[in-house]
């Protein structure tokens, strides 16, 4: 009897689900590679950054026939310390972000743009940033977490957040197989839009690091897929990444052929690990004192410096002072109400997309309002609408109209009276110095204007 019940419990076993080892094998080297990042004490990289568009429906709204663009980013971290950076090293069009920086020093992180000569600052630190890229490749194998959990919508991970953040939960592998030594995981990614998702990752069955070879990700919403392969690990300090990564987004559910809508490869060019780096480092001294504006984001107003250096300056004086975006109102029910008006008036709505810590973006309101043709030509002919998009908000609204603030901010769309969007414009294209040019405003307006 004794015999048979073991015959039985052997017979068992072979029944059980597969992937239960696996599950083990992935969680701890899942957690070995975190506990390897972790004992890094500093760290130093820099890569290439390639984008090519090719998706029709996205290269009209950027009125580009073709868009590549080719940017160098850098990143230095000490524990919570970082410094990150983003210089544009070519690109088929002129409005793109030409060089940007932001550094946390344990206690403030400051934002710098140097196209705009913006700077923000705050206690804590923001979601990531236009100097940061999305995939960068210390953090690209665990692309699926975030800063807070599953089941919150909170920031991308950064490489600084293993210095001090508790990263060794279970995950949430919710289906596993093997082939030809090659592990396949199916698992939660991270929210989008407040909506569960799902990814896959390929990784070779042999190895003790979390090293995916492949991740696989579905946006039903955006209707697109992406497809991420990481190449040619190496390590730090025993802790391994990918030097090289190259990712292609296609159209979903898949066509035949594959409808191609954008490529992304990055490429590692430096990788160390520093002795010391000097705290210097992660402030933006230099930059704070260059800066036209510094907005605070904890009072969420313009700080005093901005106000000294904008003395001799009756207009940034008063961009300094006022709010012109109402940071409560639903852009919703502002485009609903202005094409009522708009509709009875046979007028056009003019919808400018923008944050009260933007500089242009006073520049811009300020112009609407003092120059006298220019005032004439808005109260004749359109409803202004200001929509608010700081921090996320009126992120509907904003991607009803084709993400216009894609070109930066502050950004104009136009509709007729029907809501129908007519033009969206990239207001760099009205600077002219430090300033929007009242002639190309002007002639701008008249072009868009209903036609009688």
């Amino acid at each position: 009897m004794q015999m048979r019940l073991i015959f039985l419990m052997l017979g068992f076993a072979t029944w059980l689900p597969f992937g239960s080892f696996a599950d083990q094998d992935l969680q701890a080297r899942f957690e070995k590679s975190v506990k390897d990042a972790k004992s890094i004490p500093n760290v130093e990289l820099d890569w290439l950054d390639t984008l090519w568009i090719s998706d029709p429906a996205v290269l009209k709204n950027l009125n580009a026939k073709v868009f590549s663009r080719t940017v160098k980013y850098s990143y230095l971290a000490s524990g919570p310390k970082y410094r990150a950076t983003c210089e544009l090293i070519s690109g088929t069009q002129s409005n793109l972000m030409k060089f940007s920086e932001t550094a946390f020093d344990g206690k403030w992180s400051v934002t710098y743009s140097a196209n705009f000569r913006q700077m923000t600052k705050g206690r804590k630190s923001p979601a990531v940033t236009e100097s940061e890229s999305g995939q960068n490749p210390l953090i690209e194998p665990f692309t699926f977490l975030t800063r807070d959990t599953y089941d919150s919508p909170g920031p991308m991970l950064r490489f600084t957040d293993f210095a001090y953040m508790e990263l060794t939960n279970r995950l949430d592998f919710q289906s596993e197989q093997v082939s030809d030594g090659v592990i396949e995981a199916t698992m939660r990614g991270r929210l989008e839009r407040k909506r569960p998702t799902k990814m896959k990752i390929f990784m070779d069955e042999a190895g003790d690091s979390f090293t995916p070879k492949m991740i696989n990700f579905v946006d039903p919403e955006k209707r697109c897929e992406i497809v991420t392969r990481l190449l040619n690990y190496t390590n730090l300090g025993g802790y391994q990444f990918p030097t090289r990564i190259e990712a292609t987004t296609s159209a979903y559910p898949p066509t035949s052929p594959p409808t191609l809508m954008l490529t992304d490869t990055v490429t590692v060019i430096n990788a160390r690990i520093p002795e010391q780096i000097p705290d210097s480092l992660f402030q933006l001294d230099s930059e704070e004192k260059s800066a036209d504006s510094i907005w605070d984001r904890d009072l969420e107003r313009f700080i005093d410096a901005a106000h000294e250096k904008a003395i001799s300056n009756p207009i940034a004086i008063n961009q300094t002072r006022t709010s012109i975006y109402d940071e409560s109102a639903d852009g919703t029910k502002q485009v609903g109400d202005a094409l009522d008006i708009a509709k009875r008036e046979h007028k056009h709505v003019l919808l400018q997309f923008g944050a009260n810590w933007c500089s242009w973006c006073h520049k811009l309101h300020n112009l609407f309002q003092t120059d006298n043709s220019i005032a004439k030509e808005l109260k004749s002919d359109y409803v202004v609408v200001l929509i608010d998009v700081d921090k996320g908000h009126n992120r509907e609204t904003n991607t009803k109209y084709g993400n216009p603030t894609r070109f930066g901010l502050p950004a104009i769309v136009v509709l007729d009276g029907d809501g129908k969007a007519l033009i969206t414009q990239d207001t760099g294209k009205l600077e002219e110095g430090d300033h929007h040019s009242p002639e190309k405003v002007i002639r701008f307006l008249k072009e868009w204007a209903p036609k009688t």
